[in-house]
């Protein structure tokens, strides 16, 4: 489609002809991000030719799905001058190029992996780890994740010379999402404004990230009063399913009305009496209904998401799915899918299995040491992601061991123990990657750490990285009877995985917590709701936890074109005020 062939109504003629800073509010599909990009195509018509157009979202996917966007609209030439990047990448490439400033060396940033890690030996202590991090960043010029808009914002507020050369780079910025913005963010925003016309796109209703630091629910009142924008409402219109009543619906789930259910929305109800089919298994016939009823509609493969409110919910879907099942009399095929999750403590898990692989070609002293410096990184990265005590625990009864051990005296915990004797037991691989990867595996047994790295560690299929490994391992073969440096070479494969898995584009059916759903469209979803886990709605908790799993269910039933399905128990509190308990 050609921009000469979209029909403006009055409202969105007035934001092309506006001259000021915008605020143009609206629910999904309701056209924010199209007029926006109909917006930057005027503006750059009338740039100069090193300057660009500034759009900033929050993932990739968005970016992703924005720039899908601009393929049908606007011209190579066009595009090639409109920058979509996510806020960290835009804050990580103002610090490294402006850092001196800040500190007096370049900029540095902390990966996230090494990031956790040293914030697990801060033993929970917040404050702690937030004066390290800040004097890495004044004294050494290293930055963390978190600290990167701040220090963004400071460059921009602090150097005049910074926020002109950055605003005349970019005389206009659009900021997506513009509700869920954090104080930092927003404060480097406001220091473009000051010479930059700034377009923000909100959604009140879509603010599902209240729990993050610096992320306030009067954001889009700070704009109000700080830019003055010309207001503007798109609520009205919903140009993603127009006539399926989804976002209605929705909207009737966010605010608890009274909404008959549509008919592009259906409920499978579950028993929760252990010899009937789980929820995963109704899941995975949910999700197989769905998508012949789609593709019969549509004339055409449809995609398709998988949402739940878990990961651990997320990935029991997703292995359920993977192979065959049944219910009642009906026989459920496998389902090829794409599980978008937070792989960190798998991959963890699996560099203490490639550390194993290195035995053969060390020492005793070192071979132990390596393996259980690799278990104590897992149990760092679990303790940095989730807090849990056993973890940290875990952490300081081995290296308690790897001291014993380089000391020469004999190691008491358990999981040292166990590793001792099967190393001394001997480990004879054969130069074939995957039964020599399950045989370095099967020796994480004999504690209750290493049977948790066990299973850990088979959550690596999900990454697809077989092949990749499989490659890395043959690589790092060597002719005594070892793979050298295995470790670090299935850490390097591992990270490529990840990356890569985070660059595909949309699968046809991809599985992901409500989250990670924001920001991406399908022609069908899939809700899940577990028994224990994953519930979406409890009488007993308190109404602030209650609104935000609304909200979270608003944007989990928009991501739909056309159909959802709600996948609940049988005993679920309704969703609306009127319906079946399971409506």
């Amino acid at each position: 489609m050609k921009p000469s062939d979209i029909t403006l109504d009055d409202q969105r003629q007035a934001i092309l002809d506006s001259t000021g800073h915008l605020l143009i509010e609206g629910g999904p599909g309701c056209g924010k991000t199209t007029i926006a990009l109909l917006k930057a195509l005027k503006a750059i018509e009338a740039l100069e030719e090193e300057q660009r157009v500034l759009f900033l979202s929050f993932s990739r996917a968005a970016v992703r799905q924005i720039t899908d966007r601009m393929q049908g609209l606007l011209t190579r030439t066009v595009r090639a001058r409109l920058e979509v990047r996510t806020f960290h990448a835009f804050f990580l490439e103002l610090v490294r190029s402006h850092g001196r400033l800040l500190a007096g060396h370049p900029g540095a940033f902390i990966t996230p992996d090494r990031e956790r890690e040293m914030r697990a030996d801060f033993d929970g202590d917040k404050e702690a780890w937030e004066a390290e991090c800040r004097r890495m960043a004044v004294e050494e010029g290293r930055y963390v994740f978190d600290l990167l808009a701040a220090s963004a914002a400071q460059l921009l507020d602090g150097s005049r010379a910074v926020r002109d050369l950055y605003s005349s780079i970019y005389p206009m910025v659009i900021v997506d999402e513009f509700q869920d913005t954090s104080t930092d963010q927003w404060q480097v925003v406001k220091a473009l404004s000051r010479t930059s016309t700034v377009i923000c796109l909100a959604d009140p209703d879509q603010r599902i990230f209240g729990y993050l630091p610096g992320v306030d629910e009067e954001r889009i009142d700070h704009a109000i009063a700080h830019l003055q924008p010309d207001r503007f409402d798109l609520s009205a219109d919903n140009h993603r399913s127009p006539e399926g009543g989804l976002l209605n619906y929705a909207n009737a789930v966010l605010h608890n009305r009274a909404h008959p259910r549509p008919a592009s929305v259906t409920v499978v109800p579950y028993s929760l009496n252990w010899w009937d089919a789980s929820c995963e298994v109704h899941a995975h016939w949910a999700l197989l209904a769905l998508h012949a009823k789609l593709e019969e509609e549509l004339g055409r493969v449809p995609t398709i998401a998988v949402l739940a409110t878990t990961n651990q919910l997320v990935a029991g879907v997703s292995e359920t799915i993977s192979r065959q099942n049944r219910m009642g009399p009906q026989v459920l095929e496998p389902v090829e899918h794409m599980l978008h999750w937070d792989p960190e403590l798998a991959a963890a898990a699996g560099f203490v299995v490639a550390s194993v692989l290195e035995w053969p070609g060390l020492d005793r002293p070192e071979a132990l040491s390596r393996t259980l410096k690799a278990v104590a990184d897992y149990y760092r990265t679990k303790y940095a992601q989730r807090g849990a005590k056993n973890a940290r625990q875990a952490v300081t009864v081995i290296e308690r061991s790897l001291a014993q051990l380089r000391e020469g005296k004999p190691v008491r915990a358990n999981a040292a123990k166990a590793l001792s004797a099967a190393y001394d037991a001997g480990l004879k691989l054969a130069g074939q990657p995957v039964a020599d990867w399950r045989e370095a595996r099967s020796q994480l047994s004999g504690s209750a750490e290493l049977d948790e790295l066990f299973k850990q560690v088979r959550m690596l299929r999900l990454l697809h990285a077989t092949d990749l490994l499989s490659l890395t391992l043959t690589e790092a073969w060597s002719p005594d009877g070892s793979y050298r440096n295995a470790a670090a070479q299935v850490r390097r494969a591992l990270a490529d995985a990840q990356l890569s898995q985070a660059e595909q584009d949309t699968a046809q059916i991809g599985l992901m917590n409500m989250h990670r759903s924001k920001g991406k469209e399908f022609d069908g979803v899939v809700i899940v709701e577990g028994n224990r886990q994953g519930r979406l709605l409890d009488a007993e908790w308190d109404t602030e936890r209650i609104q935000a799993n609304r909200r979270l269910l608003r944007v989990a039933i928009t991501r739909a074109r056309h159909r959802v399905v709600l996948v609940r128990p049988q005993d679920a509190l309704p969703l609306t005020l009127t319906g079946r308990p399971s409506a």
